[in-house]
C-alpha cells in the first residue's frame, strides 16, 4: 500500500514534515562544543591588562542557540522547493499540516535574533579594540561577519520558502 494514498474515501493523512533530529543533533553539537570552549575560556589564564578570549565561546554559543532554527529552516526551505517543483511538474501532493506552511518564519525570526546578537558582539568587539580596553571579543570583524551573514541568510530562505509555499499552492 502507498503511504499517502485514500483508503476507503478517506483523504491521505497530512504531510508531518522533516524530522526534528537533524536539528536536534546540531543543537546538541552546539551545546556540547559551548560547554567545552567555557571549560577552555575558564582555564585559560590571561596576561595583565587583557581579558580572555570570548570569541570562540561566543560562536559556538550561537551554534547552541541558533542551530536548531537555522537547520530546521534549511529543512523546511528544501521542503518547500520540492513541493513547488512536483506541482509544477503536475504530481498530485498530498495537503500538508497547516503549521508546516509558517514555521519557517518562526525559525527565520529566531536565527535572525541570534545573528544579530552575535554581530552586536562583534560591534562591541570592534568597538574594544579601538578604545583600547580589551573585552576579550577582539577583533570582532569575525563575529560581524558570522552575525550578518547568519541574519541575512535567514531572511533570504525565509523570503524563497514563503515564495516556494506560494508556487506550491499552498497558500495564496
Amino acid at each position: 500500500m502507498i503511504v499517502g494514498a485514500e483508503q476507503d474515501g478517506q483523504a491521505p493523512a497530512p504531510l508531518s514534515g522533516p524530522s526534528p533530529l537533524l536539528p536536534g543533533l546540531v543543537a546538541i553539537a552546539g551545546v556540547v562544543l559551548t560547554v567545552l570552549a567555557v571549560l577552555a575560556t575558564v582555564r585559560t589564564v590571561s596576561a595583565a591588562g587583557q581579558a580572555r578570549p570570548m570569541l570562540v565561546p561566543v560562536l559556538v554559543a550561537g551554534l547552541a542557540l541558533g542551530g536548531y532554527s537555522m537547520t530546521r529552516l534549511l529543512q523546511l526551505l528544501l521542503l518547500a522547493t520540492s513541493r513547488a517543483r512536483r506541482r509544477a511538474a503536475g504530481a498530485d501532493l498530498p495537503p500538508v499540516r497547516w503549521q508546516l506552511l509558517d514555521d519557517h518564519s518562526l525559525h527565520a525570526v529566531w536565527v535572525s535574533g541570534v545573528g544579530a546578537s552575535i554581530g552586536l558582539m562583534g560591534l562591541l568587539g570592534v568597538w574594544s579594540l579601538l578604545d583600547g580596553h580589551p573585552s576579550g571579543l577582539e577583533p570582532g570583524w569575525p563575529l560581524l561577519l558570522v552575525g550578518g551573514g547568519a541574519a541575512l541568510m535567514a531572511h533570504l530562505a525565509r523570503q524563497r520558502a514563503s515564495r516556494a509555499w506560494q508556487e506550491a499552492g499552498e497558500v495564496e
